[in-house]
C-alpha cells in the first residue's frame, strides 16, 4: 500500500491481512488430543435471566436494547446451551471468539470496549477448580453480550451521536438485519465464526479498501514507535532550494510512499547534496499534495506541512472513523445515485453503480456549514427567483441597508415588508428594534441572480439544494468551503442536461435557452436521484491511492471522541 495503499507497491498489499484479523483457532480435536471430554452447559432461566441483565457500558440504551434482544434470541435457537464455555474447559468457539475482540482494531473499532482481559481472567480462574453450571452460564453470557456488542459496531456503527454542535449530520437511524443472530447460531468452529464475520460487514469495495489502508497506518505507527522530528521551516520551500528540513521529508514520503527517494547527486560535481530539494522529491512532494487536496506546486508551505506533520496514529483513527461512517449508509445505494463528497468538493453522479459524471462544487462555510444528509431530487428551475434567508436579511442585507440605503437598486431585488412590496431606501434601517421577520426579500431571475441560472431541488426541511452561481472564478480555488450551506455547481447545464437525458426535448440548447429566460420555469423528473450529501475525509481514488482532506467543520474531531474514547499515551510517531 504505497503513498498510504498503493499504487507504486501495489505488490504489498500481499502482505497485509486487514480484512480478516489474525487468530489462532481452537476446535474439538485439540481437546480430545488432550484427553479432555467436555459438552455445553444446559442455562437455568431463572438463575440467568437473558433480559434486563446487562452491564456493559455500551454508549446508550439503543445499544444496551440491541445487545439484550441479540443474546436472548441466540440463547433462544441455541436450545438454551452455552456456545464458548463448556463444563470442563472452554469450547471450541472460545479462543477464536477472543481473537477476534482483540483484533478489533482491524476493523476500525476500539477492543477495549469488550471487556476481553476481564472476561480472559475470569475464564481462567472458573477451571482452575470445579466450575458452576450457573457461574459458566452467565460467563458465556456475558461472552455473547460482548460479541453482539462488537458485531452491531461492525454492522450498525460505533457512534449515534454523529451532529457537531450547530453542523448537522442527519444519519438514517437503521437497524442490522440480526444477520449475527444466524451467523452465530450456526457457527461450530473457528473457522466458521471468523467467515461469518464477512457477511456482516459493509460490502462495499470502498470498505475493505480503507481496511487495507488503515492496517497499513497501523503498521507504519507500530514500525516507528521512535518519535519522528516534526517539519519546520522558517519559509515556505521552494523547489531547488537547499533546506535543513529536506532529509526529513525525504525519509517521510519514503516511509509512507514505500518507495526510496534517493540524495540528490550533483551533476557536474558528483557530490551528494542531501540538503537539495531536488526535482524527484519535488515530484514526491506534488503526489502527497494531490492526495490532501492542495494545490501540486511542490511548494512545501503551511497547509503542506500541517498535513505531513499530522501523526501515523492520527491517520489511522481518520481512516477508521471513516470507515465508521461507510457503516452509517444504505446497504444499497440504488443503481442510479448522486454523491457529494463536502471535504474533497466534488459531486459525482452514478448510472449502474458506473460513475458517469464529476465536477467540482463549493460548499457552505465552516461558519454555514453545509449539512449532511441524504433526499431525493425530483425537479430542476431554470431561471429561478431566490428568496433570502432571514438569517442572510438580518446578517447581511440589513447592514448593507444600514450603510447605503440604495445599495440594492440596481440588484434586481424586491422587497416586501408584511407581504407589501417596499421602495428599501425609504425604510428606516437604523431602528434598534427592527424585526427582519417581517421583511421578505426576492431576487429575481437574472445574471446576477445569487442562484446563477438553474436550481436543483431535493425537498427537505434544511433549505438546501444544488445551484448554479453567478460566480464561477471561485471554482479555481482549492479551498471551496465558501457559499451559505448550498451546494454550488461548476457546470450545471452539463448535470441538467444528464438528469434531462430521457425526457423528450430537452436539447443542450432548450436547456441554455431555459437557463437564460425572464421567467422561472419547473421541469419535473420523470426519474429521481437520491442524492447523498457526505462526509467523507478518507478514501482509496481510482488509482488505489489514500487520500485525505481537510475536516473543514470538525466533525473528525467530534466523532473520533466517540470512536477511540480510551487514550493512549504512548507517544505517536510524526507521518503522513
Amino acid at each position: 500500500m504505497c503513498t498510504a495503499i498503493l499504487g507504486s507497491c501495489s505488490k504489498n498489499l500481499s502482505r497485509i491481512s486487514a480484512h480478516k484479523p489474525s487468530v489462532v483457532l481452537i476446535d474439538s480435536a485439540s481437546l480430545r488430543a488432550a484427553a479432555i471430554t467436555t459438552r455445553p452447559v444446559k442455562l437455568d432461566t431463572l438463575t440467568n435471566q437473558l433480559h434486563n441483565r446487562i452491564s456493559i457500558s455500551a454508549g446508550d440504551s439503543y445499544y444496551m436494547g440491541r445487545i439484550n434482544a441479540k443474546t436472548a434470541g441466540f440463547y433462544r435457537s441455541n436450545g438454551f446451551e452455552t456456545k464458548w464455555l463448556h463444563d470442563l474447559a472452554p469450547g471450541p468457539l472460545y479462543k477464536t471468539a477472543m481473537d477476534i475482540l482483540k483484533n478489533a482494531g482491524q476493523y476500525g473499532l476500539n477492543p477495549y470496549d469488550y471487556d476481553v482481559a476481564a472476561i480472559e481472567q475470569s475464564v481462567q480462574n472458573l477451571y482452575n477448580g470445579a466450575a458452576s453450571p450457573d457461574v459458566v452460564a452467565a460467563l458465556d453470557i456475558h461472552i455473547s453480550e460482548m460479541y453482539f456488542l462488537f458485531t452491531t459496531h461492525l454492522t450498525e456503527g460505533r457512534i449515534r451521536s454523529v451532529a457537531n454542535g450547530k453542523n448537522i449530520w442527519k444519519r438514517d437511524v437503521r437497524e442490522g438485519s440480526g444477520n449475527d443472530v444466524v451467523m452465530l447460531t450456526r457457527a461450530e468452529n473457528g473457522e466458521q465464526l471468523l467467515a461469518g464475520l464477512d457477511g456482516i460487514q459493509p460490502a462495499n469495495e470502498q470498505y475493505l479498501k480503507l481496511q487495507q489502508a488503515l492496517a497499513y497506518y497501523r503498521s507504519l505507527d507500530q514500525q516507528n514507535q521512535i518519535h519522528l522530528q516534526a517539519i519546520s521551516v522558517k519559509s515556505a520551500v521552494k523547489p531547488g532550494e537547499l533546506n535543513s528540513a529536506v532529509p526529513l521529508i525525504r525519509n517521510k514520503l519514503a516511509l509512507t510512499d514505500l518507495k526510496p527517494y534517493p540524495v540528490h547527486v550533483d551533476s557536474l560535481t558528483g557530490i551528494m547534496d542531501s540538503l537539495r530539494y531536488d526535482p524527484v522529491l519535488v515530484e514526491g512532494v506534488k503526489m502527497f499534495q494531490r492526495r490532501h487536496g492542495l494545490e501540486p506546486d511542490g511548494v512545501i508551505g503551511e497547509k503542506t506541512l500541517k498535513f505531513m506533520n499530522q501523526s501515523f496514529r492520527e491517520k489511522a483513527d481518520i481512516i477508521a472513523l471513516n470507515m465508521e461512517r461507510l457503516r452509517w449508509e444504505p446497504a444499497n445505494h440504488g443503481e442510479n445515485y448522486i454523491s457529494v463528497n463536502v471535504p474533497e468538493y466534488k459531486m459525482r453522479v452514478f448510472d449502474q453503480e458506473k460513475m458517469t459524471l464529476e465536477m467540482k462544487v463549493i460548499v457552505g462555510a465552516s461558519n454555514k456549514p453545509t449539512p449532511i444528509f441524504s433526499e431525493q431530487l425530483e425537479h430542476i428551475v431554470f431561471s429561478p427567483t431566490w428568496t433570502v434567508p432571514v438569517s442572510i436579511i438580518r446578517e447581511e442585507i440589513i447592514p448593507h441597508l444600514r450603510t447605503n440605503p440604495d445599495y440594492y437598486a440596481s440588484k434586481n431585488f424586491i422587497f416586501y415588508k408584511n407581504d407589501v412590496e417596499i421602495d428599501p431606501a425609504l425604510e428606516n434601517w437604523n431602528d434598534e428594534n427592527i424585526n427582519p421577520y417581517q421583511y421578505r426579500v426576492v431576487q429575481n431571475p437574472g445574471s446576477d441572480n445569487s442562484l446563477g441560472s438553474v436550481k436543483f431541488m431535493m425537498p427537505n426541511n434544511l433549505s438546501v439544494y444544488l445551484h448554479d452561481t453567478p460566480n464561477h472564478r471561485l471554482f479555481t480555488k482549492d479551498y471551496r468551503a465558501l457559499s451559505h450551506g448550498c451546494v454550488r455547481l461548476d457546470e450545471p447545464a452539463k448535470f441538467a442536461e444528464y438528469l434531462l437525458r430521457d425526457q423528450k426535448g430537452w436539447t443542450a440548447d432548450r436547456i441554455v435557452k431555459a437557463m437564460n429566460d425572464s421567467t422561472p420555469s419547473t421541469i419535473h423528473l420523470k426519474k429521481h436521484y437520491q442524492v447523498h450529501i457526505e462526509y467523507r475525509t478518507a478514501w482509496v481514488d481510482e488509482n488505489n491511492m489514500i487520500n485525505f482532506r481537510e475536516d473543514i467543520y470538525g466533525h473528525d474531531k467530534a466523532q473520533l471522541r466517540q470512536l477511540l474514547p480510551v487514550v493512549n499515551t504512548s507517544t505517536a510517531s510524526a507521518g503522513m
